[in-house]
């Protein structure tokens, strides 16, 4: 049983050391990279993935950031996922706001909820936690066929679910999420990688293990039709999870490794932008006894003003 245990511990320390390591060196090849160019000096040509302002972009559906606008930008977005499983199902409405503050600074604000989270015969519902994040881009690179761009994420989630319901609809204490993202967006495709991090404070002896995301994707030009954008993407997003402890007490079924996989597809003009996607889990080691997900809807509408 100790064996055991240290072998865990040592897997932990193991993906805990590789992850900083890539964040490393994520971090030293793109803040080496050339400072932006003048924009009025590098415009793209309109054509394909560029067709469209930076708002209408194509931009992941389920991983994390790459939601830098222009100054003064507004968007309102409503996403709506329902992850199924064995005996499980999750599904969650998000209504969120999207500001460019600057340039290369936005502010995003998300408040989910759930109306249905069903776990074998447990089930709750109600409203999750406040997420308010910043994300700053600080290299971009306009070319005439492409356009590159890495950004810094920072989020904090404010504790309005309950760890306390059965499921639960939230951590129950402040939570702290730091990431990095890097896009290329061509005329015909588009690629993207994004590691991050979740760090959950404590409340009462009660605390949700950390996560570790390893996220990345491509997608291509599907054609573009009197001012529409049409492109397919995919992503592979994965989570690596501690265990939890609640009471002071490790819970031994909870935390572990999941990879989803998530084709979609991405349609917008000069104001709207829809996106729908299918996911399905392709790997999922789980810690103790837990039930396994199987596929993700996604449905996400957006309007810029």
């Amino acid at each position: 049983m100790q064996n055991k245990k240290n072998n865990l511990n040592q897997l932990y320390y193991m993906i805990v050391f590789k992850f900083f390591i890539m964040l490393m060196l994520f971090f030293f090849f793109t803040l080496n990279a050339k400072s932006d160019l003048i924009e009025d000096e590098n415009k793209p040509l309109k054509l394909g993935n560029l067709a469209v302002a930076p708002s209408q972009q194509p931009n992941p559906m389920i991983s994390f950031g790459q939601n830098i606008v222009e100054k003064g930008v507004t968007q309102g977005f409503l996403l709506t996922t329902d992850l199924h499983g064995r005996d499980h199902r999750f599904t969650n409405i998000v209504p969120s706001i999207l500001y460019g503050i600057t340039d290369k600074l936005s502010i995003f604000i998300s408040q989910p909820f759930t109306p249905q989270f069903k776990d074998r015969k447990f089930k709750s519902s109600g409203v999750e936690d406040l997420s308010i994040q910043f994300e700053y881009a600080f290299y971009n690179n306009v070319e005439l066929t492409f356009f590159d761009q890495a950004t810094l994420v920072g989020n904090i989630t404010i504790p309005f679910g309950s760890s306390k319901k059965n499921p639960p609809t939230g951590y129950g204490a402040t939570s702290f999420f730091i990431g990095e993202t890097f896009s290329r967006t061509m005329i015909d495709w588009l690629f993207f990688v994004s590691p991050g991090a979740i760090f959950p404070t404590s409340h009462h002896r009660t605390r949700f293990g950390n996560q570790f995301l390893y996220q990345f994707g491509f997608g291509r030009n599907i054609t573009n039709i009197n001012k529409w954008l049409f492109t397919w993407m995919v992503e592979f997003d994965g989570v690596y999870a501690l265990k939890n402890k609640i009471r002071g007490k490790l819970d031994q079924n909870s935390g572990g490794n999941t990879i989803i996989i998530t084709p979609s597809i991405w349609i917008s003009s000069e104001k709207f932008i829809l996106q729908c996607g299918l996911g399905y889990t392709v790997y999922q080691k789980n810690f103790g006894k837990q039930n396994r997900d199987t596929y993700l809807f996604a449905l996400n509408a957006g309007w810029t003003f």
